[in-house]
């Protein structure tokens, strides 16, 4: 291959639209065009893109509104002035000649006059830098063997102590998981170690010998997020992956995504690693020599698998507002759901919302069976003890309480027509126009005939004790929309009522 390869054909190869004799040609001329292998990066940088974009909801412009405010903006501006901008002036005499000779060449001295008032053109004023916010992190699932700064701390202590920099994670058969914003965190796997060498507003700088998995919320333009392992430093603006450093090397795996290796303190080479792609870079090679490879199913299957568990709901008073819950199992190393969503085999111990909680533990089969509820109440530990689940429970059952703040308890049976006129209430009470609002992005797209159920408890005097969201197939960000417009829901005073309902949106 004499010439150079045109960008579209590396799109196309990317893509497998092309023979793969045409490819290995295509790779083989690369290996010796500096040329064509930029421009190779370049387009797998942008095609790695794509799913991402593909993922984003489409943006929602008033294109009216837009329109009247430049009107507005101009309109005013000309009244200031008395005449047209400065920009204009040069033009627009012209235009207006040429209408007005096809018009005749009427009012042409009024539009092409000297303007007798210059306009005032404002001074934009210079950016002052923002001195970097120290920020935390906070615990939100633990277990196994973890220390803190070189301890092991009971779990009230663990929850409730944010994490800044210098901190130093260490965990022996164990894991732990940590969060620093709505969706970003991170988990530091078994036999591995972490410090917090920077953590604030612009940089988060990681170091790590072992295994870390992270997802990271997009980072805005003066943000930047590095994780140094051994030799190699992997940064990134927005996505989840995972880096695994041991005495062969660094191995980075993306689930989406781009992330850049390059080596520790230098900048012009680095190695692109896109979404279902990873790259392995040996000790002592150079990261020229490594190559980002596709990922198999099995090895997506855990990156989803190990993701770091992020609390909903995170705000700056978090810590204070949720409270820890350990959860033992009858039969050790049992997978556990909370609420429908799998968080790993127990005990392990997670940061939890107020309210009553839904568990589920796998039997010796595999297949998950109702457990019990356990309430938890904020800033106050909690404990649920999953008891033998080898046949089917019964609907409504819980196991015995063990005592603790989140003892387990028997949801309080009512009558036929209490239940009835508690689901009236909330039917006739829900804001419907709202509950179109959190769902009308979802509608945009397609997506019709979404639902919720939802657990609800209802006492005498109309004050809502329970409302969980069990099971839903809506994104967890629709979901919690949802949730706030039900929670606003009143009820009159009556009778006591539980109960199940399903609401179709």
């Amino acid at each position: 291959m004499s010439k150079h390869v045109a960008p579209y054909r590396w799109a196309d190869a990317l893509a497998g639209e092309l023979p793969a004799a045409e490819r290995a040609e295509m790779e083989h001329h690369a290996a010796s065009c500096a040329k064509c292998a930029r421009a190779r990066q370049r387009v797998q940088r942008a095609s790695d893109t794509f799913p991402i974009l593909r993922q984003k909801a489409t943006p929602e412009l008033g294109w009216d509104s837009i329109r009247a405010r430049v009107h507005w903006a101009v309109s005013k501006a000309k009244r200031a002035t008395g005449e047209q901008p400065v920009a204009r002036r040069r033009w627009l005499p012209m235009l207006v000649g040429a209408a007005a000779v096809a018009a005749g060449g009427f009012g042409i001295y009024r539009l092409t006059r000297s303007p007798s008032v210059a306009p005032v053109i404002a001074a934009h004023a210079p950016e002052v830098a923002t001195p970097a916010t120290p920020i935390t992190a906070l615990v939100s699932r633990i277990s196994g063997d973890v220390m803190i700064d070189g301890a092991h701390l009971d779990a009230t202590a663990t929850f409730k102590s944010p994490l800044g920099t210098g901190t130093v994670l260490a965990t022996g058969d164990g894991r732990i998981d940590l969060q620093f914003g709505e969706a970003s965190a991170f988990a530091l796997g078994p036999h591995s170690t972490l410090e917090l060498r920077s953590f604030d507003s612009d940089t988060i700088e990681l170091v790590v010998d072992g295994t870390v998995d992270l997802e990271v919320a997009p980072r805005t333009k003066h943000q930047r997020f590095f994780v140094v392992a051994g030799d190699a430093t992997v940064e990134v603006r927005g996505t989840r992956f995972a880096v695994k450093h041991d005495a062969t090397g660094t191995l980075v795996s993306c689930q989406h995504g781009l992330v850049a290796v390059r080596a520790n303190g230098a900048t012009a080479t680095e190695l692109a690693v896109g979404t279902a792609r990873k790259a392995f870079v040996p000790v002592g090679h150079a990261i020229t020599e490594s190559r980002a490879v596709p990922l198999t199913a099995e090895e997506l299957t855990t990156l989803a698998v190990t993701a770091p568990w992020a609390t909903p709901g995170w705000n700056p008073d978090f810590a204070a507002r949720t409270a820890s819950l350990d959860v033992v199992a009858a039969s050790p190393h049992r997978a556990v759901r909370i609420d429908g969503i799998e968080l790993g085999t127990a005990p392990f111990a997670m940061r939890a919302a107020p309210g009553r909680h839904t568990i589920e533990a796998a039997d010796s089969a595999g297949r998950f069976r109702r457990a019990g509820w356990v309430d938890v109440s904020a800033n106050a530990p909690a404990r649920f003890e999953a008891m033998s689940i080898e046949s089917p429970a019964l609907p409504g059952a819980a196991a015995p309480p063990k005592g603790g703040a989140g003892s387990i308890e028997e949801v309080p049976v009512a009558s036929g027509s209490a239940i009835a006129t508690r689901k009236h209430e909330l039917t006739s009470g829900l804001d419907h126009a709202r509950l179109h609002q959190c769902t009308r992005r979802l509608a945009k797209s397609g997506l019709t005939g979404t639902f919720v159920q939802i657990e609800i408890t209802v006492d005498a005097a109309g004050a809502v004790n329970v409302l969980n969201i069990v099971d839903t197939d809506l994104p967890s960000d629709t979901a919690q929309c949802v949730h706030d417009a039900l929670a606003d829901v009143r009820f009159g005073a009556g009778s006591a009522a539980s109960w199940r309902q399903k609401l179709t949106l």
